[in-house]
C-alpha cells in the first residue's frame, strides 16, 4: 500500500509538473489550486485502473501496455469532460501528456525494479556469506 501511494504522489507531481511545462509554453500565467487535486484524484483512478490490468496477468506485455494507454485515454476523456480541462487544453495535448507521464512512470518502474534487484542479490549474497 505504502508503495501504491508513493507512486500516485510521483505521478501527480509529474503530472503537475508537465502541466506547468505546458502552460508556460502557452503564455499561462497560473495554475488553480483545484487542478492540483482534480490531477490527484485522475491519478488516483490511474493508478487503480492499471492495478487491476496487471491482476488480469495477460502474457502478452505489449497488449497489456495498449489496454493500459487506453484505459488512460478514456480516462482522460471523461476526466477532461467532467472538469472542463477541454476549455484550455485540446485533446490531443491532454492525451500526449497521458502517454509522457505513463511512459517516465513506466521508466521509474524500472528503476525501482532494478534497485530492488540489487538489494535481493546483496541479501542472498550475505546469506549465502553467513552460512559458509
Amino acid at each position: 500500500m505504502k508503495k501504491n501511494m508513493v507512486n500516485i504522489l510521483a505521478t501527480t507531481g509529474i503530472s503537475l509538473l508537465l502541466l506547468a511545462v505546458v502552460a508556460l509554453s502557452f503564455h499561462a500565467s497560473c495554475i488553480y489550486l483545484n487542478t492540483v487535486f482534480q490531477a490527484f484524484g485522475v491519478n488516483i483512478v490511474t493508478h487503480l485502473g492499471i492495478m487491476c490490468i496487471k491482476k488480469m496477468e495477460l502474457r502478452n506485455i505489449f497488449t497489456e501496455m495498449v489496454l493500459e494507454i487506453t484505459f488512460i485515454v478514456c480516462e482522460l476523456l471523461v476526466f477532461g469532460r467532467m472538469f472542463h480541462w477541454f476549455t484550455s487544453l485540446s485533446f490531443l495535448l491532454l492525451v500526449c501528456m497521458g502517454v509522457v507521464i505513463y511512459i517516465i512512470s513506466l521508466f521509474l518502474n524500472l528503476l525501482q525494479m532494478k534497485q530492488e534487484a540489487k538489494e535481493i542479490n546483496l541479501l542472498i549474497k550475505n546469506q549465502k556469506k553467513n552460512q559458509d
